[in-house]
């Protein structure tokens, strides 16, 4: 390791090989000898400093900035640049004897904020259908789209029908581009994931993907069922409680001719949701009976017993996933056709799935500084305790001292509880229901109190 000299190590050396070869002996600190080593050796340790400098931006814990984006390159990797927060509201008519169409493209807003807040698609309510959750995606990338719950709650363009909208849950996964330490650690964890195949490689793996329309999870869990030995999990989360409501759809119905029945590999869409209907023929055959099935892949595999030569097999009612959960279950299987993709081991099933998730409800009773605005306040607390909330891995609990230092770091805050939601009683430490399962918010309330502060 390089270590730069300071000017007094410099100049003892110096002192020591001047009086060494030659006759001088005047080395007083006053000196005209003494002056001019002194400033000699002032002059080597700040090129000592500086050769130091360019030595650490060719290291990633030394490396900031444009350097350190310079490094990552040399890995294959990028700066993730920052995401949109997206998320559900309902929107509500009254007047329901027609159908309504509510257009790609209409927008909502918030109360005190700039950031608006557009639908993904468009989305019809049904002749009799007064209300309708549309999925709408900030304005702005960045934490900045980010809010708690009921923020969003202005009708800016859309059909005049609709009457009312609601927010009942946070938007939580809005996230700013990558910072240097996050850029730094996600690195770290690349060059200790190059096997591929090992644990950190696939939390890696998803962590630094952005799927096609721009989403990417902002957690991801290895789970590895001790009794079920060459299966695992990757549980991922995109900060919002994705498996909540995950984007899937239909499965394409398969009918296949068996012109032989040992080994037969019957493939479908891919991944596969849950259930699936697989019938010989009008004959429903039963899962782990009569056959198998790899729901990551789409591949069906038929025991001896469950069909013969000449016999048709009907799969049809399942869901495959799409969006952010299928491509990286794509990443992760890899290409055939590309012997350097995929981080799937041999003879290893890792499916992936969006985790299941637990709604935390809350309230907050802060004490606010007099001269505070409540509403503003309000709303930062919740929305600090809904990104406390969307960063935890599955499996991991909400420790009520996190929650509370975290509503202190709020501006206007002088002191805080978190409670049992709709009691006075304080919450204890919150564990999800499973290793599985993510923590995400749900109804959060600040409630305020104001002291002569």
């Amino acid at each position: 390791m390089y270590t730069p000299r300071t000017s007094t190590e410099i100049v003892r050396d110096l002192v020591a090989r001047f009086v060494a070869r030659t006759d001088l002996t005047d080395i007083a600190e006053t000196s005209v000898t003494g002056v001019l080593l002194r400033t000699v050796a002032e002059q080597i340790a700040d090129s000592d400093v500086r050769l130091s400098q360019i030595r650490e931006q060719f290291t990633l814990n030394g490396a900031s900035g444009v350097d350190l984006d310079e490094r990552a390159e040399e890995l294959g990797l990028s700066r993730l640049s920052a995401s949109a927060a997206s998320g559900a509201i309902t929107v509500t008519r009254t007047e329901t004897t027609a159908a309504l169409v509510v257009p790609l493209g209409s927008v909502f807003g918030r109360s005190g904020s700039d950031v608006t807040y557009q639908t993904t698609s468009a989305n019809t309510l049904a002749i009799g259908e007064a209300s309708k959750d549309v999925t709408v995606v900030a304005s702005v990338a960045g934490s900045s789209g980010n809010c708690a719950p009921r923020s969003i709650d202005t009708i800016i363009e859309a059909p005049s029908a609709i009457v009312s909208i609601t927010q009942g849950l946070a938007l939580a996964n809005g996230r700013d581009a990558e910072t240097d330490s996050d850029l730094r650690a996600r690195a770290t964890r690349h060059l200790n994931s190059l096997a591929r195949s090992q644990p950190v490689a696939l939390t890696h793996a998803a962590l630094s993907y952005s799927a096609s329309d721009g989403t990417r999870a902002t957690t991801a869990t290895l789970y590895e069922p001790i009794n079920e030995l060459g299966r695992c999990e990757l549980l991922i989360d995109d900060g919002s409680g994705l498996g909540a409501n995950p984007a899937k759809r239909l499965g394409s119905a398969v009918s296949v001719t068996l012109n032989a029945v040992r080994g037969q590999l019957i493939g479908v869409e891919s991944p596969v949701v849950d259930a699936i209907s697989v019938k010989n023929g009008t004959t429903p055959l039963i899962e782990d009976q009569d056959y198998t099935i790899n729901r990551a892949r789409g591949i069906i595999t038929l025991e001896d017993s469950a069909a013969a030569s000449g016999d048709t097999i009907n799969v049809d009612g399942y869901e495959v996933y799409t969006g952010l959960v299928a491509e990286l279950q794509s990443l992760i299987d890899g290409d055939l056709g590309d012997i350097k993709s995929g981080y799937r081991a041999a003879g290893i099933s890792a499916r992936v799935l969006p985790a299941p998730v637990q709604l935390v409800s809350l309230d907050i009773h802060i004490v606010a500084a007099s001269g505070s605005t409540l509403t503003t306040v309000k709303r930062e607390v919740e929305a600090e305790v809904a990104a406390y909330l969307s960063a935890l891995d599955a499996g991991a609990p909400a420790y009520r001292a996190a929650m509370v230092s975290r509503v202190m770091q709020v501006s206007g805050v002088v002191n805080a509880r978190v409670l049992t939601a709709g009691t006075a009683n304080e919450t204890p430490d919150i564990y999800p229901s499973s290793s599985r399962t993510v923590l995400r918010a749900g109804t959060l309330r600040a409630v305020t109190s104001i002291t002569g502060v």
